[in-house]
Order: C-alpha cells, then sequence, then structure tokens
C-alpha cells in the first residue's frame, strides 16, 4: 500500500511491504500461448430453489448475518475468496492507468471506473457465495490478462478476506472487511476495508473504499439492488484525487445512472466521468466537448448470463478444476464442486460437515493457520490491514504446499 516519494527512505519503506512479490511474480514467468482452453459453461445449469426464502429468512432478521448459517441452497458455486477476484475481470483498466506516459488525471479516470464495474458484473446475481473456511485460499493465475492473484480468509469471526495480484505493470489488493444490516425490507452491506493499487514504474500508490451495497425485497417481491454513497480514490504520491458518486433510489428512480470526477492538483475539475454503473462509462476533459467511451458491459453476456447462475465468461471458469493448487484451495471445497454439479443435497451434508469440523477445531483450540497473509500498517494512511508475505507462488512452483492446513 504505498504512494510516494516525500523521500528516498519513504519509497524503500513502502517496496518493503512484499519485498518479494515481484521477483517472485516474475519467476512464474507468465506467458500467454493461447493454448491454454477455458470452459465456457458450468457441468449442469443452475438449480431452481425448492425452499421457502421467506421461511429460511425470517428468523435471521435483526441478526448479524456474518454468524447465520445459510442453507445451501441459496449459495452460487463460487467462494467469497473467488467473488472478489471478479474485481479483476476487466484488468485491461488497470493496464491502461499504469501504461508509462498516462497522466495523473488519466491514471485516476481508469481506476475510478474500474472500481464500479464490479457492480455490473454481479448486479443480477442474488445467490450467495460460500463464506470462506479459515486459511482457505484461492489462485488466480491468468497468463492472458498477465497476472498471478492469491486469496486468503484470514479472519472468521470477524470474516476477512484478503487478496493480492501482481502483473508487470501494477500490483493490487484488498482487504475485505464489512458491516451488515438485515431488516424485513433489504440487506444493507458497508465495507469497511480498502482497496489499493500501485504504479509499479513509478511507484504511485492509490486506494479506495467500496460503497455501500442494499438488497431490498429479501423477503417478499422481486430482488434489486444500488450502491450509495460517493467513493473517493486517492494518489497518496501526490495528493490528486478522483470522486464517483452513486445515488441511492430514494433520490432519484434513475438511481443507475452515475457521474464522476477527476480533479487536479488543486481541486479544480479536469475530467468529468458518466454513465450506468450496470451497464456503460463515459468520460470527458473539461476542456472538450466530446464523451469517449471507456468501459461496456457486452450485450451478450446478459443473455448468456442467466442459465449459469448470472455468471460471466469470466466467473464460470473461475471453479475450474487446476493442477497443482493448494490443499486449501476454494476449488477443493467439496460442497461448492456439489452444487456446481447440481448435487444440492450432497452439497448441503458437505457444507455442514465442513462448519462442523471449523467448530471443532476452534473449539479444541486447533484453529488452521492463514500462511500468506500477515497484520501490517500503511505507512500513507496509518491503517492496520493484512498483506501479502510472499511465497505462495515459489511453493506453487516447487509444488510443495506441506505447509497448509487440513481444512476439507
Amino acid at each position: 500500500s504505498h504512494y510516494f516519494i516525500q523521500s528516498n527512505l519513504r519509497c524503500v519503506v513502502n517496496l518493503m511491504y512484499h519485498p518479494d512479490a515481484y521477483e517472485e511474480f516474475k519467476e512464474l514467468n507468465i506467458q500467454d500461448s493461447n493454448e491454454r482452453k477455458r470452459r465456457l459453461k458450468l457441468p449442469v445449469p443452475k438449480h431452481d430453489v425448492q425452499m421457502s426464502l421467506w421461511k429460511t429468512l425470517k428468523s435471521f432478521v435483526g441478526k448479524d448475518v456474518t454468524k447465520v448459517t445459510i442453507p445451501v441452497h441459496f449459495n452460487e458455486p463460487l467462494s467469497f475468496l473467488q467473488r472478489l477476484t471478479e474485481d479483476l475481470e476487466y484488468s485491461e483498466l488497470l493496464d491502461k492507468a499504469a501504461e508509462d506516459g498516462t497522466s495523473g488525471a488519466m491514471r485516476l479516470m481508469y481506476l475510478t471506473v474500474f472500481s464500479a464495474i464490479p457492480y455490473a458484473c454481479v448486479c443480477r446475481r442474488y445467490t450467495k457465495p460460500f463464506n470462506p473456511l479459515l486459511a482457505e485460499t484461492y489462485e488466480c493465475l491468468r497468463e492472458d490478462k498477465g497476472y498471478a492473484c492469491i486469496g486468503e480468509q484470514v479472519s472468521h469471526h470477524p470474516p476477512i478476506s484478503c487478496l493480492h495480484a501482481e502483473h508487470e505493470k501494477w500490483t493490487f489488493w484488498q482487504e475485505y472487511r464489512m458491516d451488515s444490516k438485515f431488516r424485513p425490507t433489504y440487506f444493507k452491506v458497508t465495507p469497511t476495508g480498502s482497496v489499493h493499487f500501485r504504479v509499479r514504474s513509478t511507484n504511485e500508490h492509490f486506494s479506495w473504499v467500496k460503497p455501500v451495497t442494499t438488497i431490498h425485497n429479501v423477503l417478499v417481491g422481486q430482488l434489486w439492488n444500488d450502491q450509495e454513497g460517493t467513493v473517493t480514490i486517492t494518489n497518496h504520491a501526490t495528493g490528486q484525487k478522483a470522486c464517483l458518486f452513486f445515488t441511492p433510489y430514494k433520490t432519484t428512480k434513475h438511481f443507475t445512472k452515475i457521474k464522476g470526477e477527476v480533479y487536479d492538483l488543486d481541486g479544480n475539475v479536469a475530467i468529468h466521468i458518466k454513465g450506468d454503473w450496470t451497464t456503460h462509462f463515459k468520460y470527458k476533459p473539461v476542456d472538450s466537448e466530446t464523451w469517449t467511451d471507456v468501459w461496456s458491459l457486452p450485450v451478450d453476456i446478459l443473455e448468456e448470463m442467466k442459465e449459469y447462475w448470472g455468471f460471466s465468461p469470466f466467473s464460470l471458469q473461475l471453479n475450474e478444476p487446476e493442477e497443482d493448487i493448494a490443499p486449501t484451495d476454494s476449488r477443493m471445497r467439496p460442497d461448492q464442486r456439489e452444487l456446481e454439479y447440481g448435487k444440492v443435497d450432497e452439497a448441503a451434508d458437505q457444507k455442514l460437515r465442513l462448519e462442523e469440523l471449523q467448530r471443532s477445531r476452534r473449539k479444541n483450540n486447533s484453529n488452521a493457520e492463514p500462511q500468506w497473509f500477515s497484520l501490517s500498517t500503511d505507512p500513507d494512511t496509518g491503517d492496520s490491514y493484512h498483506t501479502y508475505t510472499g511465497g505462495y507462488w515459489r511453493s506453487k512452483l516447487a509444488k510443495d504446499f506441506g505447509m497448509c492446513p487440513g481444512i476439507y
């Protein structure tokens, strides 16, 4: 997490956050040979839920939903670590933000749009990802996109999920924590963790906090969701900022419409951003009359998504079986795999077994220990959060994950 430049010493401190992560990444020698053929569909379409949503959820009203056991019928065959990885579906915007010669304002513009895209990709999905077990991991090695990403569950109560991705031009990381509120008419999630991005060539560090998400009509009626709040993306090296304004539905029927502004070093608007957080974004420099497209959701995806849980092609590849992964990887979860094959009863049995195993480990003071992230302090913000300590990819290359706990 880390930005500047006020002194050479500051830069050294920043680089020491994950001192060996980039060298480890280079050893992977990622190359897109176009030989890897990823799957284009799941083994079976989504099953129909046969349970009463009302009977199941009404007992949860007013409770801390992070401590509630949700029946597997309402899960999707992904873990929350995989859901976090979906943030990187359109990582080409990070590539553009990290290009040499890109101005500070344009870097912020690309990051501002990037920060909102995940809500377009999941806004039509109301199933719940599996809660990761303590020390559960997920790796996403994408040769076609040029990055290697590792995630880990570092706390169960409260749930804390971490993600770290390396690319030739950038580093991306986040710690996801949240506060939640469940009421008869809505379910509200307030993220309290932060998202970070560093440009490798300049060591500029950017960060932001995600907006509040509310799912409406959780008990009666058609489910729908909205985002609210202002997302501020800060360049900690220069102090330059951008803001994205999510409008709550209470103020307008056009609540998916969105506006943003990128400011110059003097705090004046340099770039305008507009769009719809479910479909597209455009930008316009303040001295121009022309709006330029930045990103739009491919129109053919919407129809394709319906049959397979609302997953995009990127999402449905996240749980594709892989070789030489850690035994703690989300792909190894038996309950999640059973659900992917439409075996709901078997998935429910496995989910219960895994939860009972975790409770037993906690009761016997033999909790699984996270291996790849540790608590540290951000030198720019003073915030404490978990950062990647390195070693995962070298263990993968050595085919040695003997240090990983048995959690399944």
